[in-house]
């Protein structure tokens, strides 16, 4: 649906401007943030976040399975009170709502971390290709490549992609990237 937009808002556009006074341009946005330096240390760092709240999350299991195999071994006791097992049992549940609960906690505090590390960077990415959209005399910068939606610019003169002059502009050294500008070439999967 995104795609469709930007697709459509740029025909609309070509269609009611001047073509001589209308130049659009595109790059991948993703391509360019993946490949800044400082993806070194925002992957390490939220590597390292990941694994604490991995740590975690399994002593959370650790203690759940010690609970059980304990809370099975004395409920094969023929004397077992069933007070006590139902006691034992619903304490166990608990634990597993909790265990779930902080699951979901976990994976929206890690999101939000990634939010937190990486939106400068795409701040400062946006700022390079506004520039280089004003020096150029573009009126429009498209995204190459939307997440999850596929290419957005299935063809296009190379003269009208400026994901070169960003990364000379950002003063970073353009990589390899694939011909169709496609994923991030740093071995980003997308979300992490």
């Amino acid at each position: 649906m995104k795609r469709k937009f930007l697709v459509m808002l740029a025909l609309v556009l070509a269609i009611g401007a001047n073509a001589q006074d209308f130049k659009i341009g595109y790059t991948n946005i993703d391509a360019i943030v993946f490949n800044m330096p400082e993806m070194d240390g925002i992957n390490s760092e939220l590597d390292t976040y990941q694994q604490q709240l991995g740590t975690q999350i399994q002593t959370k299991q650790a203690e759940i399975q010690t609970k059980y195999q304990a809370l099975v071994q004395m409920s094969q006791d023929p004397n077992a009170v069933q007070a006590v097992l139902q006691e034992k049992d619903n304490e166990l549940q608990k634990l597993q709502r909790d265990l779930q609960a902080f699951q979901t906690q976990a994976e929206q505090a890690y999101n939000n971390k990634q939010s937190t590390l990486m939106n400068p960077i795409y701040t400062k990415v946006q700022a390079a290709i506004e520039e280089v959209r004003k020096e150029g005399g573009f009126s429009l910068i498209l995204n190459a490549q939307v997440t999850g939606a596929g290419p957005v610019i299935i063809a296009g003169e190379d003269d009208l992609n400026i994901t070169e002059k960003v990364f000379e502009k950002l003063g970073v050294p353009m990589p390899d990237l694939p011909e169709d500008g496609g994923a991030p070439a740093a071995g980003n999967d997308g979300n992490n």
